[in-house]
């Protein structure tokens, strides 16, 4: 029987083997093994070995949208420091603000082989993983190194799994674990590391930019004075209620639709709307934006920005499994939000439907009913509004006490 880290060297290698493989036919999947390739010769072009190095370590662009803040207030705090910022996703790759940092990477395949030449070329002072990433090999190449490492933002659950693979015996690696809430805490406490603290929810500090003026000026042109419906993030399973309803519209609403993933999608969906929808990156090329009633967009990291044009927001994911979306985005902007029926574990989704900001739908009778009404009574968007911006200032002050606890 293999001892556990040979299972965890074998998952690696497997991992590294499928995703090679499967790169010709995701053009995401890519995007990662092609980036990879050059994520060594960047740290050295980068960074000296006494360098004083900071890294920080996302999934993916939502990931790095909720962690900005923070990172802002590291570089103040550290500001005789270098910044390393990792991801997994291209999706984070290709939209940070790379003016924040000296160096942007894909973070290497967790081999020992990776990561001993990772810390061969850096020794971070300190490194952060963002919300739930948990990297066994790294997080321990890293203490090896010498480097101070920090959970931020975490939401944790049992699993036999991660017992198996490593996981937990990671979690109890860090050396401090800022959860979101108490029943993480006792999770962490129970895998067996006592170094945690309860800072909330890093995304209700965060700053959401105002789109550049000329996007600005494009988007005020498409709604004029209209009421608008911002879908964001969304999947077939919500796209089959919002095309039906937008076709079935009476045209005195303007929709703007933001699917999760890209490529073939602002497209597909384009096709079943017709002539009354546009595609964002032809927005320019259009002499009068008042014809069309739908704007779908088909680029990345304006979507946040967005949900202040709104009348009400819909989040995208709850309609199907794969899980409901950012609703703090629309949170920030104190809009009405509509989620679909799947939104159990999601904390903020549950606290906001009590609390009446937030209405949850199961099908289209409901979801039509319910943005009918919200549309046609001020009185009810005017509650949802003030419960939603009461909700969302109670809940600030994570990146303040974050910083409270670092030296």
């Amino acid at each position: 029987m293999f001892k556990i880290y040979n299972i965890n060297s074998l998952i690696v290698k497997i991992f590294e083997v499928a995703i090679n493989l499967l790169a010709p036919f995701s053009k995401k999947i890519e995007k990662g093994v092609l980036g990879r390739k050059m994520s060594f010769e960047k740290l050295k072009s980068s960074f000296n070995k006494a360098d004083s190095i900071i890294h920080i370590h996302c999934a993916s662009h939502g990931e790095y949208l909720m962690s900005e803040k923070l990172i802002k207030n590291l570089k103040e705090k550290f500001n005789n420091h270098k910044f390393l910022l990792s991801f997994i996703s291209p999706s984070g790759y290709e939209n940070t603000n790379t003016n924040l940092f000296d160096c942007v990477i894909y973070l290497p395949i967790e081999s020992d082989k990776n990561c001993i030449k990772f810390y061969e070329i850096i020794s971070p002072k300190a490194t952060f993983f963002i919300k739930n990433e948990v990297w066994p090999n790294f997080i321990k190449h890293a203490k090896i190194n010498g480097s101070k490492v920090y959970s931020i933002g975490s939401s944790f659950k049992l699993n036999y799994l991660k017992k198996i693979f490593k996981i937990n015996s990671a979690i109890k690696a860090f050396d401090l674990i800022f959860v979101v809430n108490e029943n993480s805490k006792k999770i962490v406490e129970k895998i067996g590391n006592k170094n945690v603290i309860v800072c909330g929810d890093l995304r209700f500090d965060s700053v959401i930019e105002k789109l550049d003026n000329k996007t600005a000026n494009l988007v005020d042109s498409f709604i004029g004075n209209n009421n608008c419906i911002v879908f964001g993030s969304t999947w077939e399973e919500d796209e089959d209620l919002i095309i039906k309803f937008i076709n079935d519209c009476d045209g005195k609403n303007k929709y703007i639709i933001a699917p999760h993933e890209m490529g073939e999608n602002p497209e597909r969906i384009k096709k079943h709307l017709g002539d009354k929808s546009l595609l964002f990156s032809k927005i320019k090329s259009i002499k009068n934006l008042k014809e069309s009633s739908c704007l779908i967009i088909d680029n990345i990291g304006i979507l946040a920005s967005l949900y202040s044009y709104c009348t009400i927001a819909y989040v995208g994911g709850g309609m199907g499994k794969r899980g409901l979306h950012n609703t703090l985005e629309p949170a920030y902007f104190s809009k009405p939000i509509i989620i679909g029926k799947n939104y159990n574990g999601f904390e903020e989704a549950e606290k906001m439907i009590k609390n009446g900001s937030m209405i949850s739908i199961s099908d289209y009778k409901e979801f039509k009913n319910t943005i009918d009404s919200i549309i046609s009574d001020r009185n009810i968007r005017q509650e949802m509004s003030k419960k939603c911006t009461k909700y969302f200032n109670q809940n600030k002050g994570a990146v303040k006490l974050i910083l409270a606890h670092l030296h």
